[in-house]
C-alpha cells in the first residue's frame, strides 16, 4: 500500500502508538464491562439454582455466590427456573462499555439463561429516538420560525407578523443583513429591519427590554468557526445617544446576522441608527485569532502533520484549540511550540488576506488547510501568514502578526479520546499574566532565597562566575524538601502506631473466645491505615493458631474493618461472609478472599457494637454450616 499511501510508511512509528494506545483504552474499558455484567449475571444464576434445587437453604446459597452477589442483593432473591438477563442491561454495557452485543449473547448463554432481544432492541430504539429528537429539537432552534418569516417574507407554521407590521425587505428575495466589518468597525445609516423579543416578532424595543434586533449592513462579527460574536452599540442616526447596547451577534439562518440588544432608547422597525463595534474587544479577539492559526502551525511543525484542528474558541480575554494528537504534549514540545509561534510575531509578519478564491486554487496552489468536516462554497477566504500559515477562514485578523504582541500558552489537556486542547492568551492577557507570575514569585522570594551555584565550563572546570537560580527552582528545592520531610515523618508516626498496636496484641487475650470449637478475637485498634491492619492481623492468627480474627479502627470520622481467617478454617467459615453482617452495624459494605476480607463504614459510635457481634455472626456461620 505504500504506494497508494506513501505517508504510512513517514508516519508507522506514530500510527502504531496510536493503535496501542486506543486497544489500552478498549481493554479497559471491556474490563469494566465484563465486571459488570458479572455482577448482573450472579443473582440471575442464583435463581435459577434455586429453581433446581427446591428447598436450598439461603445461607447455603450465599456459600456457593457469596462473593459475586452484594449483600443488598440476597433480599430479592427467588427461584426462576427460565431466568432471563433484561435487555435493557445489556444495552447499557452495548451503549456506555462498548462491549459487542454477539459477545454479551454468548456470555449469557455460557451460564445457561435467556437473552431479552426485544428488551436489547426497544432499549436500542428509544436511544435512537432520544437522539433524533435532540438533533431536530437542535435544529429547530437555529431555525425558528420567527426568522423563518424574515427570509420567507410569508407566516410560518403558526407564527404570524403582527398587524401592521412594516418592512419592505419581507417583500424583497433572499433578503440578508450585509457585512462591512472587515474594512470597518462603524457603520452608519444601518436600517432595522426585523425585531424580536421572546422569539415573537414585534414592531418596537422599550428601553430596558431585550430582543434581537437585525440590520441591512452591519460592521458586527456573527459567532462562526469558533470566534465570539462582536459586541458593541447602536447609535441614534439623528441625536448621536445610545440606541441600544449590542451584547452579541450570530447566525440564526444563513446570511441573516442577528444583533442581542438591550434597548435604551425605544428601537423601532425601519429606524436607521450607526452601528459601532466595540474596537478594544474586536482587536483582542483578532490577536486571539491570529494566534490561534500560528498555534495551529507550530503544533503541525513540532508534533507532526497528523495534527488537525478539532474545534475553537478565540474570545478576546483568551483563546482555546483543540486538535488531534494521541497522546499529552511533553511541556519541552509545548516550550518549542511557544518560542517557534513568537519568533513569527516578532518577525510582524504581514497577515495577508485573499478574497474570493476558487476552492480548488486555494487548496491545491495556496495549500491552505482546509478543515475536515467543514463545508466550504465555491469561493473561499485565505489567510496567509508568511510561509508560516495558510488557512481557510472568514475571521477577523490582525494586520501584521507584531500586533498580537505576544503568546503564552497556559496549559495543555485531554478532552476525549484522541483529542487535546491548549489553552493560551495574547496581549494584554499575556500582560496581567506576567504580572501574576511577577506577583507571585514576590511572594516565593520572601520565603524562599535563591541560591547561588558555581558555573561550570564546557570543559567541565568550574568557573569563576555564579549562576542564581530562578525563584521557580528555588520554591521547587524548597518543597522538594518539605515534601522528603513530610514522608519521613509519616513513616515515623506509622512506625510509632503500629509499634503501638503490635504492643497491645500481648493484652488480647481476654478477648479471644472460643466459638463452636472456633478461636475468634474481635479487637478494635483506631488510627490505623489499612495496610498497617493487615500487618496486625497477620501477627493476630499467627498468635492464635487457628481461629478467625476481626479488626476495627475508626479514623476521620471513617470506619476501616478487616477479617482474618486462617487457612485451616476457610472450608468451614470465609471473611467475606463475617465482614458483610458486621460491616452492615457501621453503615457500609464489603468483601474479598475466603481468608481476608475487608470493609468501610460511616458510623464509629457503632463500631463497638459491631465488634461485639462479630462473635454471634461466626457463631451462627459454624451453626448453620
Amino acid at each position: 500500500m505504500q504506494d497508494a499511501y506513501p505517508e504510512l510508511k513517514e508516519t508507522a512509528g506514530r500510527v502504531s502508538k496510536a493503535v496501542l494506545a486506543e486497544e489500552h483504552r478498549f481493554a479497559h474499558t471491556l474490563d469494566l464491562g465484563l465486571r459488570k455484567l458479572g455482577e448482573d449475571l450472579a443473582p440471575l444464576i442464583a435463581e435459577k439454582y434455586l429453581a433446581a434445587h427446591p428447598g436450598t437453604a439461603l445461607d447455603d446459597l450465599r456459600k456457593i455466590f457469596g462473593y459475586e452477589i452484594s449483600w443488598e442483593g440476597w433480599g430479592s432473591m427467588a427461584p426462576r427456573s427460565e431466568a432471563v438477563y433484561p435487555g435493557d442491561k445489556g444495552f447499557k454495557l452495548y451503549d456506555t462499555f462498548g462491549m459487542p452485543l454477539d459477545f454479551i449473547q454468548d456470555a449469557v448463554r455460557d451460564v445457561g439463561l435467556a437473552f431479552d432481544q426485544a428488551g436489547f432492541d426497544r432499549a436500542m430504539a428509544e436511544q435512537r429516538e432520544r437522539a433524533r429528537a435532540s438533533w431536530k429539537g437542535s435544529a429547530k432552534k437555529t431555525a425558528s420560525p420567527a426568522y423563518r418569516l424574515f427570509v420567507d417574507g410569508r407566516a410560518v407554521e403558526v407564527f404570524e407578523a403582527p398587524a401592521g407590521y412594516v418592512s419592505d425587505t419581507l417583500k424583497k428575495t433572499n433578503p440578508q443583513s450585509v457585512f462591512v466589518g472587515y474594512e470597518t468597525a462603524r457603520a452608519e445609516n444601518c436600517e432595522v429591519l426585523f425585531i424580536t423579543k421572546n422569539n415573537q416578532v414585534v414592531r418596537e424595543l422599550k428601553p430596558g427590554e431585550e430582543g434581537e434586533v437585525i440590520l441591512d449592513h452591519t460592521p458586527f462579527y456573527a459567532e462562526s468557526g469558533g470566534q465570539v460574536g462582536d459586541r458593541g452599540v447602536l447609535y441614534s442616526d439623528e441625536l448621536n445617544t445610545v440606541v441600544a447596547e449590542v451584547k452579541g451577534c450570530y447566525y440564526p439562518v444563513q446570511g441573516v446576522r442577528a444583533h442581542q440588544v438591550l434597548a435604551k432608547q425605544p428601537i423601532r422597525l425601519g429606524d436607521k441608527v450607526d452601528a459601532v463595534v466595540d474596537t478594544a474587544i474586536r482587536q483582542s479577539t483578532m490577536r486571539n485569532h491570529t494566534a490561534t492559526h500560528l498555534l495551529h502551525a507550530g503544533l503541525r511543525e513540532v508534533l507532526g502533520k497528523h495534527v488537525k484542528q478539532a474545534g475553537s474558541l478565540v474570545a478576546p480575554n483568551h483563546l482555546r484549540f483543540d486538535f488531534s494528537h494521541f497522546t499529552a504534549v511533553e511541556d519541552e514540545e509545548l516550550q518549542d511550540i511557544e518560542d517557534m509561534i513568537n519568533k513569527e510575531v516578532l518577525r510582524n509578519q504581514r497577515v495577508e488576506v485573499i478574497e474570493n478564491v476558487p476552492i480548488d486554487v486555494a487548496v491545491n496552489e495556496y495549500k491552505a488547510m482546509a478543515l475536515f468536516g467543514e463545508k466550504y462554497g465555491d469561493r473561499v477566504r485565505v489567510i496567509k501568514i508568511g510561509d508560516f500559515s495558510t488557512e481557510l477562514c472568514g475571521g477577523t485578523h490582525t494586520g501584521a502578526t507584531g500586533e498580537i504582541g505576544l503568546i503564552k500558552i497556559l496549559k495543555e489537556g485531554s478532552v476525549s479520546s484522541g483529542v487535546r486542547r491548549v489553552e493560551a492568551v495574547t496581549g494584554e492577557g499575556s500582560l496581567r499574566h506576567f504580572r501574576k507570575d511577577h506577583e507571585l514569585e514576590t511572594v516565593v522570594s520572601r520565603f524562599v532565597v535563591p541560591t547561588l551555584a558555581q558555573k561550570t565550563r564546557k570543559d567541565g572546570a568550574p568557573s569563576s562566575e555564579e549562576a542564581t537560580t530562578s525563584p521557580a527552582e528555588a520554591l521547587r528545592a524548597e518543597l522538594e524538601k518539605k515534601d522528603a520531610e513530610i514522608k519521613r515523618l509519616a513513616r515515623e508516626n506509622d512506625q510509632l502506631r503500629m509499634k503501638s498496636a503490635s504492643s497491645s496484641v500481648a493484652s488480647v487475650g481476654e478477648k479471644i473466645k472460643e466459638v463452636r470449637g472456633v478461636k475468634v478475637l474481635a479487637h478494635r485498634v483506631d488510627n490505623l491505615g489499612r495496610p498497617q491492619m493487615r500487618t496486625l492481623v497477620d501477627q493476630l492468627r499467627d498468635k492464635i493458631g487457628s481461629g478467625v480474627v476481626v479488626l476495627g479502627s475508626a479514623t476521620n470520622g471513617n470506619v476501616a474493618l478487616i477479617v482474618g481467617v486462617t487457612k485451616d478454617l476457610t472450608s468451614r467459615i470465609q471473611a467475606g461472609k463475617v465482614i458483610g453482617p458486621v460491616a452492615q452495624k457501621v453503615g457500609g459494605k464489603g468483601g474479598g478472599r475466603p481468608d481476608l476480607a475487608e470493609a468501610g463504614g460511616k458510623d464509629p459510635s457503632a463500631l463497638d457494637a459491631a465488634l461485639g457481634e462479630a462473635y454471634g455472626v461466626v457463631e451462627g456461620l459454624l451453626g448453620s454450616g
